[in-house]
């Protein structure tokens, strides 16, 4: 235990100086994980073949009690492996968007654009929607003046299905009036970077 601390330790220093060193670290963790995963086995094993009825019953408590945190753990060492090192990249986990700023072994966790920290299991992931946004989303923010004629359920609909448009939990549609009585339409939305955002403005003034 001492030695890979200090191996961590030894890397954390010398490749501190580059770029990408957290990438390093965050990798060599992973394959520290893996590494105990595959001792607490082999010790395991070598238990259950002495006295396989206590040893037996040992292990299924342990299981028991450390099965979630196990679960997250061995999720999250998939979720390493098919995403890679994407820390600073926005996400979308059931809803929940963010950047993510942080790994831990059994969660990570994003910063919301309210300024928000979540930690996310890595079973969410795999249990319900996940979606990796590369680099960070443009925030739209429009109104339209409403008069008589306007049928704001319509000009809600064809914003939403313009295919820019991006469905996650940070969206509105409201209205408000301003000082003179004027009765405005109000939105705001996200798309993927200022150029989508250049193309939906026009849409929307074309409205």
């Amino acid at each position: 235990m001492g030695s890979i601390i200090l191996l961590r330790r030894f890397l954390t220093f010398s490749l501190k100086s580059k770029p990408s060193y957290k990438k390093y670290i965050f990798f060599y963790d992973v394959l520290v994980y893996l590494i105990w995963i595959l001792f607490i086995f082999l010790k395991v094993a070598d238990v259950v073949n002495e006295n396989i009825v206590i040893a037996g019953s040992v292990v299924l408590i342990l299981l028991a009690l450390l099965w979630e945190y196990l679960k997250n753990l061995f999720l999250g060492i998939i979720f390493a492996f098919q995403y890679g090192y994407i820390l600073g990249n926005n996400l979308l986990v059931n809803g929940k968007e963010g950047k993510l700023v942080s790994y831990s072994s059994s969660y990570f966790e994003i910063l919301t654009i309210k300024g928000e920290r979540l930690k996310i299991k890595y079973k969410e992931v795999f249990r319900g929607s996940f979606e990796l946004f590369k680099g960070n989303l443009k925030r739209v923010y429009s109104r339209i003046p409403i008069n008589e004629k306007s049928n704001t359920k319509e000009i809600q609909l064809k914003i939403m299905n313009h295919p820019l448009f991006i469905l996650n939990n940070n969206f509105d549609f409201f209205q408000e009036s301003d000082g003179d009585g004027q009765r405005w339409f109000c939105f705001y939305f996200h798309v993927m970077d200022y150029k989508d955002a250049i193309t939906i403005n026009e849409y929307i003034d074309n409205l």
